[in-house]
């Protein structure tokens, strides 16, 4: 589908339908970075059009495509698409692909109708979105970092203070993790959680910065203060368990038990207790103290 969906957008710049500007088609997202985890069933591709898209282009551009793409399939069962806020999805054969409507940079700074088009913040994630995949496949040749996205990504499905770092994040910490000369995959693992552990995503840490982003803006600038807690505190309890011998239930190995390491558990007779978090949110007294001086 992703691949149809290119060719028939590419089709639509060539050969325009009445009213659909497309200036390009891009695939984005874990399916263009080579990332996607076994069973992820989604991807991803940003449509770039050559005006500020409206809402109507939407459904547009979804009627066109879908129709496309359904004289494609040999079965028609169990396909559907539906508009979101960004563009729209397409299922079919249990399969999903998300496809988002953006405009080119330039055009971000005209006046949008909030009821008429696309909400500037959708559009600047689709722009980004394009960059981030554009950056990785220029740096993220090695292996071993494709290795190690994929490792966090399985984290983020089962470690519960994995939960809130967002897919960007885990691939730059994967690129900075494996930095250096022919590092190999276990070494770039127990080095991305040892920077974890050492608070590198903690406020006032030098932090990584996003290549993709005039400026310095820190990669774990969307994460709360307890968020970046809870992370460096979980890496901090992983690596105790590694020394231990708990790779199976870290990795998450076939036929080993679910540990999810917020509550004690014990690797070869060491009980492995988790760290203590040490964010304390103020109370709304003392906020209101720190907003009074």
């Amino acid at each position: 589908a992703v691949v149809s969906t290119q060719s028939t957008g590419d089709n639509l710049v060539v050969s325009p339908e009445p009213e659909i500007d497309v200036e390009e088609v891009r695939v984005v997202g874990s399916f263009k970075k080579g990332t996607m985890l076994a069973g992820h069933k989604t991807a991803d591709i940003v449509i770039i059009l050559k005006h500020l898209p409206t809402k109507e282009d939407t459904t547009k551009v979804m009627e066109v495509l879908t129709n496309k793409l359904n004289e494609q399939q040999a079965t028609k069962t169990g396909v559907s698409s539906a508009a979101t806020d960004s563009g729209f999805t397409y299922t079919c054969c249990g399969n999903t692909l998300r496809v988002f409507l953006t405009t080119l940079p330039s055009n971000t700074t005209e006046t949008i109708d909030k009821e008429k088009h696309i909400k500037l913040d959708h559009l600047k994630n689709s722009l980004a979105a394009i960059r981030h995949a554009r950056w990785f496949e220029e740096n993220a040749f090695q292996s071993s970092i494709r290795v190690m996205v994929r490792l966090l990504k399985d984290f983020k499905r089962r470690i519960p203070f994995f939960r809130n770092v967002n897919p960007w994040t885990i691939d730059l910490l994967a690129h900075h993790s494996a930095l250096g000369s022919n590092l190999s995959v276990p070494m770039v693992f127990r080095r991305c959680l040892q920077l974890l552990a050492a608070g590198i995503l903690l406020p006032g840490s030098a932090s990584i910065s996003d290549p993709c982003e005039p400026g310095f803006v820190k990669a774990h600038s969307f994460m709360s203060y307890e968020e970046q807690d809870e992370l460096a505190c979980g890496a901090q309890t992983l690596l105790r368990a590694l020394a231990n011998g708990g790779f199976k239930e870290v990795l998450g190995v076939k036929g080993a038990r679910v540990v999810t390491f917020d509550t004690p558990a014990m690797f070869n007779g060491v009980i492995v207790t988790p760290s203590k978090l040490a964010y304390e949110k103020p109370s709304e007294t003392e906020l209101m103290d720190t907003s009074g001086s």
